[in-house]
């Protein structure tokens, strides 16, 4: 494909030993001085290797080794085995002289370096399939296995191990071919990758296909030896690389070198470990090798490299990503020119005429392209800066150049806002006409699929052609047609979740690119215009001609089935921030507003919009205060909604409050359910929609880890319970034979939306009770959800109940407000505050010490308050079973302070079966005694 095209070629002779080590030489030095790639985007391979007339290398070029090449090829590509291949064949044709080998070995070792100084594969493409340098390493290695560690040397932590995967499965072919010789135990200990070092011995699928370097070593102790020896050579002379948000454990990163080794007898599935790195390594520390415990072998090696230098060392960044690097190409790219200061301003010529052609017209209206971001008015008012104006004339030329898509269609609509002239007015009126129906039905039809019975009176309705006089008569064609759209568009697939809320869809065409805004801007700019024109002499843009009407009917279409989205891109077309439809110009909102409600939104859709937009502005602290003062007076408002009122007022409060909450079923469920969280801090007895979506909610996200038939039926026990308050015991996953319950999240996988456990601080008390003893029995992560956005919400709400924080400071507050964004010593005090009143909530709920103990070390921030509180009330329970020898380590540093701890805690300890708490537990109690 053209895009992999490669602009830098390097002449070879591939039967002159000479030539070919001048090219390798010269592809040396162009990855050291950047010229070998692409630097746009990810890097890519821009080289090909050519012959003296300039044709690229050959198979038959490799000579003697073509049947070499052709094994590389198959055994390194998944697929498009035979483009860009000049790089293979070249190495393929040095090897041809064994006097080459040091070229050879050389230039692979230098793209080892390279690709080390990346740590990222996407930086090692060759085309959108294929990784450079794979097959020269292969090469050298299927010629001299020595050399199998530069190919795990090169096959970095930071893989793409779904996309990049053919040579990865190098590494079990090797095992598969040579056994567990001592070069390929070295290529084992140089790999840097725990993930990548899996595929020694497994499959892309995690099966087994070779024999796992764990069985080797067990029954071959002097290779364990050597390992042990090598593990101690390698790490004293080269670092591991890892990331920059890595944690950089010694004692850690040997662990993995031990339990990425084979299977282990861990007594369960790996599985049921993959999501808990912490219970797996402790577990391996646990095991025998050789007749020794991992633990104590882990210990001795990290004693002895600890020897001469500190822990920290044995770890190091890619260079492309130390220092804080914005531009991880920029020791490639040419010093800029200085600036040359003038400092007489020379008046600017006159800008000529545009001469005009398609490619003109590419370039000069790029920016409304629906691929792009979205569209602002400044931008638009740029774009009327370049093109001039000319009385329309300038328009009018640029009209046959213009590309043809909603882009288009959105910037003209604006220009019959700006006083066109007659001509122009004319020549727009005739671009609508002729390319509006196509263009705006393109934007429903290519994500909507209805049977071939509906089709063509669905496309004569979205296209603005007359129906059929059967249909005509049927006074919901509009109705109808809506509701097929709506239940025919594509969904999101994922990518935001099958739905927004109980009634918005996620679909597809409002969420791609532009996300639908040049759609929605050109139907209601039309129809604005069209007031505006009506008097004029062009007929095409009157409210009555066939262009506004079309722009009607799809105004309607998307008001009907998206209007909370539609309201957000307008806004956004004048917004003053990148991430939130709002508008500082209180007079330019209540402009808009205007006009929106001018064509059919209604005072409730507009309300349910600014209250979740200044919700979500607010937490932005360069955000103008008001949007949070006109959010906090909103909530109090509707707080004291009051049903029992019967008076007149009290009765349009409650119709207002209603028609509220009916709009708000289009909009974010999160933000409904924090609004909600704020509407009950001030007025507990409100009656809120919270039991129809706590369920939809429930069974929503069982559908996520379970078919429909099994998230139904867990659905109606779990209900049933929630009810009753009977039968916890028989919904444990091991009674109901279901271990996967035992790592379902009771929250959803996309973003904003929620699941059962945001609902714990809404429901009413007994059934929040009994939900949450439901969720602590799920296993260790049963009180993973305390880590929710909504817990947050709740723990403010609680303080705003007490009266601690009024709703106005809410975002502004020192403690809680959105400056907690930008100030870790802020944000770390308040997971402080709000982890230790979340576990006190739980304890009183009842939730056994175990599974708050667990969260308190395990995923808690400082929760020493908490679980010291437990300690001396001697509540502390036996953590063998739920702590890693690590996490009983650092519990026992957490009761440091303590003075004296209840007998059976610390006994406990003292027979911890891990050397490391024992030892700890002995040193801080003899100390004590």
């Amino acid at each position: 494909m053209a895009q992999f095209d490669k602009h830098v070629s390097i002449v070879v002779s591939p039967h002159s030993s000479t030539s070919i080590a001048n090219a390798l030489a010269e592809y040396r030095q162009r990855i050291s001085d950047g010229s070998a790639f692409r630097l746009t985007m990810n890097l890519l391979l821009n080289v090909q290797f050519v012959k003296p007339d300039g044709s690229p290398l050959l198979l038959a070029d490799a000579a003697a080794n073509s049947a070499l090449v052709e094994q590389a090829l198959n055994a390194c590509r998944f697929d498009e085995q035979d483009a860009y291949i000049t790089e293979p064949v070249l190495f393929a044709a040095a090897l041809n002289f064994p006097e080459l080998l040091p070229e050879v070995v050389a230039t692979l070792e230098a793209l080892v370096a390279f690709a080390r100084s990346r740590n990222d594969s996407n930086d090692l493409w060759l085309d959108d399939y294929n990784a450079f340098a794979v097959e020269g390493l292969y090469m050298l290695v299927v010629t001299d296995s020595r050399y199998s560690w530069m190919l795990a040397q090169f096959l970095v932590p930071y893989w793409d191990t779904q996309t990049m995967t053919a040579p990865l499965c190098l590494l079990s072919g090797l095992v598969g071919k040579y056994g567990w010789p001592r070069d390929l135990i070295k290529a084992y200990v140089w790999c840097d990758g725990p993930e990548i070092r899996r595929y020694f011995y497994e499959d892309i699928n995690y099966d087994a296909v070779q024999t796992d370097l764990l069985s080797h070593l067990q029954s071959h102790h002097d290779d364990y030896l050597y390992f042990k020896d090598e593990l101690t050579l390698r790490l004293q002379s080269m670092p591991i690389l890892h990331m920059a948000d890595e944690a950089s454990s010694l004692t850690q990163m040997l662990v993995e070198y031990y339990s990425s080794m084979g299977a282990w007898p861990l007594g369960c599935e790996r599985w049921e470990l993959e999501d808990d790195a912490d219970e797996l390594s402790d577990r391996v520390k646990q095991q025998l090798i050789c007749g020794v415990k991992v633990e104590d072998e882990v210990s001795a090696i990290a004693a002895t490299l600890t020897e001469t230098r500190k822990a920290c060392e044995f770890f190091t960044l890619a260079e492309s990503q130390r220092d804080g690097v914005e531009d991880s190409y920029q020791a490639w790219q040419a010093p800029k020119e200085p600036e040359i200061s003038v400092s007489v301003a020379e008046p600017e010529p006159e800008a000529p005429a545009i001469e005009w052609d398609e490619a003109m017209g590419r370039k000069i209206f790029s920016c409304l392209h629906p691929r792009t971001d979205l569209i602002t008015q400044s931008r638009l008012e740029r774009l009327n800066d370049e093109l001039g104006n000319r009385d329309g004339q300038e328009i009018i030329e640029a009209l046959p150049f213009m590309p043809l898509h909603l882009g288009s269609s959105t910037y003209l609509a604006l220009r019959l806002h700006q006083e066109p002239s007659e001509d122009e007015l004319t020549a727009i009126g005739q671009w609508f006409e002729q390319h509006l129906s196509k263009l705006l039905s393109d934007f429903v039809l290519k994500f909507c699929s209805v049977a071939d019975e509906d089709s063509e009176a669905l496309r004569q309705w979205i296209c603005g052609l007359d129906l059929d006089a059967g249909q005509a008569v049927t006074a919901d064609i509009d109705a109808k047609m809506i509701e097929l759209v709506r239940s025919r568009l594509a969904k999101d697939g994922g990518k935001s979740g099958p739905r927004i809320s109980a009634k918005q869809a996620a679909y597809w065409n409002l969420f791609s690119y532009d996300a639908g805004q040049r759609c929605m801007l050109t139907i209601l700019l039309l129809q604005s215009a069209s007031r505006l024109t009506q008097c004029r002499t062009s007929e095409l843009l009157t409210s009555s001609g066939a262009v506004v009407q079309l722009a009607k009917r799809h105004w309607q279409l998307w008001l009907a089935i998206a209007p909370q989205r539609a309201i957000n891109r307008i806004i956004k077309f004048q917004a003053n921030y990148g991430l939130y439809a709002a508008i500082d110009d209180q007079d330019a909102e209540a402009s808009l507003f205007d006009l929106l409600q001018q064509f059919g939104v209604t005072d409730a859709m507009l309300e349910a919009f600014t209250l979740m937009t200044d919700q979500q502005v607010a937490d932005y602290s360069r955000a103008n205060a008001r949007f949070g003062q006109r959010y906090a007076a909103k909530v109090e408002q509707y707080a004291a909604v009051d049903s029992t009122d019967t008076s007149m007022i009290g009765r349009q409060q409650l119709k207002q409050f209603e028609a509220l909450l009916h709009e708000l079923e289009y909009c974010r469920e999160d933000q409904v359910l924090e609004f909600f969280q704020h509407l009950r801090a001030f007025n507990s007895e409100l009656e809120l929609p919270i039991m129809s979506m706590f369920e939809q909610a429930l069974l929503n996200t069982l559908k996520e880890g379970f078919d429909d038939d099994s998230a139904q039926s867990l659905y109606d026990n779990i209900m049933a319970y929630l009810i009753s308050g009977e039968g916890l015991d028989s919904l444990s996953p091991q009674a109901l034979n279901k271990p996967k319950l035992q790592g379902w999240n009771p929250y959803p996988m996309y973003r904003s939306k929620v699941g059962p456990a945001d609902f714990v601080w809404l429901l009413p008390p007994e059934m929040a009770q009994r939900l949450v003893l439901f969720l602590a029995q799920l296993g260790k992560r049963g009180l993973h959800w305390l880590g929710r956005a909504s817990m947050e919400e709740a723990y403010v709400a609680s303080r705003m109940q007490a009266g601690e924080i009024t709703m106005v400071e809410r975002w502004r507050h020192p403690e809680v407000g959105n400056e907690r964004h930008g100030d870790s010593d802020i944000r770390d005090a308040l997971d402080v505050a709000k982890q230790n009143w979340a576990l006190n909530w739980l304890d009183k709920a009842g939730v056994p010490e175990a599974a708050l103990v667990y969260f308190a070390v395990h995923e808690g921030y400082e929760q020493q308050q908490f679980v010291c509180r437990l300690a001396a009330e001697n509540r502390l329970p036996d953590l063998q079973d739920w702590l890693t020898a690590n996490e009983r380590v650092q519990l026992l540093e957490m009761l440091a302070e303590i003075e004296s701890l209840p007998e059976p805690s610390k006994q406990s300890f003292l027979q911890d079966c891990s050397s490391a708490v024992k030892q700890l537990a002995n040193k801080l109690f003899n100390h004590r005694s």
